[in-house]
């Protein structure tokens, strides 16, 4: 597993395919961008404030994609009598080229009482605070309308 930079800057963007973005309010101040490489997909949020910004990256195996769709779909938008996760399973983990993946359900998830899902990279270290593993959050809303069919791009079955 390879560490990369913070995507922050021209240069660093430059080294990775740009997939889209989205504001995530009518200000722009919460942007999501979205990049990919042969291995990975990366995530990188940044909130602009009045004094400094705000970053935040996530770094995911593609080869985990198939299994995070899977696991949403199938899992926890299913009820337990139609093949779901049962409804006291709240996350899931697993492992892709020896990156521990965890994903589970947020009831506040970036927003106030909007769920969705907390996804965690345990394995790579956040770039704000080394200690905290990477992760973000992201409402159902957004997982249907930006982040499934950006796995179906990216080649998720």
């Amino acid at each position: 597993m390879k560490d990369i930079n913070l995507l922050n800057n021209a240069t660093e963007m430059a080294l990775y395919k740009f997939l889209g973005n989205e504001l995530l309010d009518e200000t722009g101040s919460k942007e999501v961008k979205y990049f990919c490489s042969d291995k990975l997909l990366i995530i990188y949020e940044i909130s602009r404030g009045k004094i400094r910004n705000t970053e935040y990256q996530t770094e995911l195996p593609l080869s985990a994609l198939s299994w995070l769709k899977d696991t949403i779909l199938n899992g926890f938008w299913k009820l337990p009598s139609e093949g779901g996760l049962p409804k006291d399973q709240h996350r899931c983990m697993a492992h892709f080229n020896n990156e521990e993946i965890i994903i589970g359900r947020s009831m506040n998830a970036g927003n106030y009482d909007k769920s969705g899902f907390k996804i965690v990279n345990k394995s790579r270290k956040s770039h704000i605070l080394s200690s905290w593993p990477q992760e973000f959050q992201i409402t159902d809303e957004r997982v249907e309308k930006v982040l499934l069919p950006l796995f179906e791009r990216l080649g998720a079955n």
